[in-house]
């Protein structure tokens, strides 16, 4: 989602004739701010969106890009970066010890921007493809995927071409309760970069209507919820109904499913008297044994804020790993 936000900007620039660039963090190792794939777009009028990482080296190819843009100079340019005091060649001037390499590319509306829109259709479509920038151009090759999901390949400095796999199935959170931590969650999440579903059958509740970081808001009896929840590994499952009852209502339905991750919020307590209510009704160890919960990291959290962090980082945890 943030990479379509970027894009988004770009090619809105395109189409008004306004001049802009594209970063991108291209290589990455050992301990550095900006990680592969990170992206920022610049304005020539000095607009950003996105990030390369921060710091001093974002600061620096923000005037790169915006001086190219300026002087009208369309080359694509590639420039590794080393965060160590000691290299004698390019020396970010940062002394956390890794390195990352960064492409400069001028974005140019009769070159670039079918590709962007292409690009944009294929988000917007959940379609996998890859998007491939060299020194020549920016391309995008639909309903293929590279064995890595980054590939670099540099030669000189007219020579390198950067792979990207784009588009496809995204992750999404189906958060099951509206109220005040299904909120505070929705708002984490977004930042996250998840398409956020939130699901409640109380359609009235402040909370579920003020929620703009939802993409999707759905009214649905919680008997009915396994309708609303395809399988797939993507799919991040947060049960947080208003009580006991539908939680374990919805448990029962989802259990069988084939997710990235299936929690449910409450006490110990609540939580083993649900599983002991559902192992006396035939349910196996095997079947709980998918359950995250109680949800979240331990973290001793008490507002609604605290508990979307400790499941945020839960969450950040398993998908990382």
């Amino acid at each position: 989602m943030k990479d379509k936000n970027v894009w988004q900007f770009i090619c809105d620039c395109l189409q008004n004739n306004q001049s802009v660039a594209l970063l991108i963090v291209v290589e990455s190792d050992g301990s550095t701010p900006g990680r592969v794939g990170f992206k920022m777009a610049v304005a020539k009028e000095g607009v950003l969106l996105g990030t390369i990482g921060g710091g001093v080296i974002e600061h620096r190819f923000v005037n790169k890009a915006q001086t190219k843009l300026k002087n009208h100079d369309f080359f694509a340019q590639c420039q590794r970066q080393i965060h160590n005091q000691a290299t004698t060649t390019d020396r970010s001037g940062m002394i956390c010890g890794g390195m990352q390499t960064v492409v400069l590319y001028p974005c140019q509306p009769n070159k670039d921007l079918i590709t962007i829109k292409r690009l944009l259709q294929a988000f917007e479509n959940q379609e996998q493809g890859i998007l491939q920038i060299s020194p020549f151009g920016l391309s995008f090759t639909a309903h293929q995927k590279n064995t890595a999901n980054y590939q670099f390949k540099f030669q000189a400095e007219n020579e390198w071409q950067y792979g990207e796999n784009v588009g496809g199935l995204i992750n999404t959170a189906y958060i099951i309760g509206g109220g005040h931590v299904g909120l505070a969650l929705s708002s984490i999440l977004a930042m996250l970069d998840f398409y956020i579903v939130v699901l409640d059958e109380r359609a009235e509740i402040n909370t579920f209507q003020n929620n703009t970081d939802a993409n999707e808001k759905r009214i649905t009896a919680f008997h009915k919820i396994e309708q609303h929840i395809p399988d797939g590994e993507q799919n991040y499952v947060f049960i947080m109904t208003p009580n006991h009852r539908a939680d374990e209502i919805v448990l029962r339905q989802l259990l069988d499913k084939k997710l990235g991750y299936l929690g449910m919020m409450g006490s110990s307590s609540k939580v083993n008297d649900i599983i002991q209510h559902l192992q006396k009704e035939g349910i196996s160890s095997e079947q709980l044994q998918c359950l995250h919960a109680p949800i979240g990291l331990p973290i001793k959290s008490h507002t609604p804020a605290e508990i979307a962090i400790s499941i945020a980082a839960e969450i950040i945890s398993i998908k990382n790993s």
